[in-house]
C-alpha cells in the first residue's frame, strides 16, 4: 500500500458512510475550532486556527499510528494502559472546554505566547482524541492493521497509520476552516452564546470519558453500521 492510498483513505472517510463512526470525535473538533475563533476579536486573521489544525493533526496522527501498530513496543504499552489514558484524556478535554468558556476574559498578549497557547491546546486535543477514538475498520485501515501487527512490518504499518490519521485530521481541518470563515457573518450578539455552547459541548465529551458513558455513545452510532 502506498502513502497516498492511506492518506486518501483517511481523508475520504469523513465524507463517506464511515462518518457515522467518526462522529465520536469530529463534531467536537469542529466545536473546538469554532470556539477558539470566537474567543478573540473577529477582525484578526485565520492563522491561529490554521496553527490549531496543524498542531491537532500532529498530536492525533502520532498517537493514532502507535495505537494501530501492536507490533511496536510503544503501541503495546499505550494499549495496555488505554483505560487510564482515556480518563486522563477526559480531564484534558474538560480543561480545554473551560478555556473556551472563560478564555475570553484572559489577556494573552504577544503573538508567540498566543501561538503557544493555541498550538498547545490543539496538540493536547489531538492526543486526547486519538486515545478516546475507537476507529471503524475501513477497507484501507484493515490493510494497515494487518501490516502493523506483524513485527517485521510494524514500522511500515505505523507509518501508513500515521498517514491515514493525518488524512482524517486534514478532513476535519478542511471542514472546520470553512466553518471558521463563515463566522465572519455571525452577528456579534450571538458570538458569546455560540462560544459557550462549543465549550459546553466539549465538556460533555470530557464527562462521558471520565464517567465511562462514552462507550454507550460510541455504541449508539456504531449501531447504524451493523
Amino acid at each position: 500500500m502506498g502513502w497516498f492510498t492511506a492518506l486518501w483513505g483517511g481523508f475520504s472517510s469523513f465524507f463517506s458512510i464511515w462518518q457515522v463512526c467518526i462522529l465520536q470525535i469530529s463534531p467536537f473538533f469542529l466545536a473546538y475550532l469554532v470556539g477558539i475563533r470566537l474567543i478573540d476579536d473577529r477582525k484578526r486573521g485565520e492563522w491561529q486556527e490554521l496553527l490549531s489544525c496543524a498542531a491537532y493533526a500532529i498530536g492525533f496522527s502520532v498517537i493514532y499510528a502507535l495505537l494501530s501498530s501492536r507490533g511496536i513496543d510503544a503501541g503495546r504499552v499505550l494499549l495496555s494502559h488505554i483505560n487510564g489514558l482515556r480518563i486522563a484524556a477526559g480531564v484534558v478535554i474538560g480543561l480545554i472546554s473551560l478555556h473556551l468558556i472563560f478564555g475570553h476574559s484572559l489577556s494573552i498578549n504577544g503573538r508567540l505566547l498566543r501561538s503557544i497557547v493555541y498550538g498547545g491546546c490543539a496538540l493536547l486535543l489531538g492526543l486526547s482524541f486519538a486515545v478516546i477514538y475507537s476507529p471503524c475498520v475501513t477497507p484501507t485501515y484493515a490493510k494497515i492493521l494487518q501490516i502493523g501487527i506483524d513485527p517485521q512490518t510494524a514500522k511500515q504499518g505505523a507509518f501508513l497509520a500515521w498517514i491515514y490519521g493525518l488524512g482524517m485530521a486534514l478532513s476535519f481541518s478542511f471542514v472546520g476552516m470553512l466553518l471558521v470563515l463563515s463566522l465572519r457573518y455571525l452577528s456579534e450578539k450571538y458570538r458569546s452564546v455560540l462560544r459557550n455552547i462549543c465549550g459546553a459541548f466539549l465538556g460533555v465529551l470530557a464527562l462521558m470519558n471520565i464517567t465511562g458513558v462514552m462507550v454507550y455513545y460510541k455504541a449508539f452510532f456504531l449501531g447504524f453500521l451493523v
